[in-house]
């Protein structure tokens, strides 16, 4: 009977995504892992088939990571604090933010994306500013408020754009603003049409079964 390894999955997902956070993906090898637990390459391949399957669990871990980096109260208006969050992890943990975006396994991909999405959307459950706005409104705001936020996460750290990122201050009244008027300018323009909103349903149910 083999003896029983010492470490558990934890610790090697742990020193994983250690090796990640300090170099990204190049720091994915099962060398670079061992040699943080102090052992042989063994236990590594005792938990995990291959390096791509520590590689999901690790997409997946920071994809947990976010979910409560967006948790936390920020200002205390929760769809504000879901783009601060998302912005403040791509700057601290900016190796991690990159690897999560670009994982080998697509269909891994698609998946933490739609649990990503539904789990913002149940934090939004009773939010107020929404309450009285038709569903496809509401995707048309969030869906341009994902975006505004990700553009800003993604953006370098230099010139002017620096100033959102060295300031807590400016950031959190920057996105408080900027959502408000995401969510005052949409009320005002002219609603979909009925043909859009048809279009756009369409699209959404050829990506969805496009999908494992």
């Amino acid at each position: 009977m083999p003896r029983k390894s010492q470490f558990t999955p934890e610790d090697v997902t742990i020193s994983a995504l250690e090796s990640v956070r300090e170099n990204g993906w190049s720091g994915l090898s099962a060398p670079a892992i061992a040699k943080k637990m102090g052992c042989s390459t063994m236990p590594i391949y005792s938990y995990f088939k291959n390096m791509q399957a520590l590689e999901d669990e690790i997409i997946k871990e920071i994809w947990e990571m976010v979910m409560a980096y967006q948790k936390k109260k920020f200002t205390g208006d929760v769809w504000v604090d879901q783009a601060i969050g998302w912005i403040k992890f791509s700057r601290k943990e900016n190796n991690l933010f990159q690897c999560m975006l670009n994982g080998r396994n697509r269909d891994l991909q698609y998946d933490v994306r739609r649990k990503h999405w539904n789990f913002l959307t149940t934090i939004l459950n009773n939010y107020s500013a929404f309450k009285d706005l038709d569903v496809f409104l509401v995707e048309r705001i969030r869906y341009s408020h994902v975006m505004l936020t990700h553009g800003i996460a993604m953006s370098d750290n230099i010139g002017l754009t620096s100033i959102l990122f060295e300031s807590d201050e400016i950031l959190f009244q920057y996105m408080s603003s900027t959502c408000q008027s995401l969510l005052l300018g949409y009320q005002k323009v002219p609603s979909a049409g009925e043909h859009l909103k048809r279009l756009v349903n369409e699209k959404k149910k050829e990506i969805i079964n496009r999908q494992p």
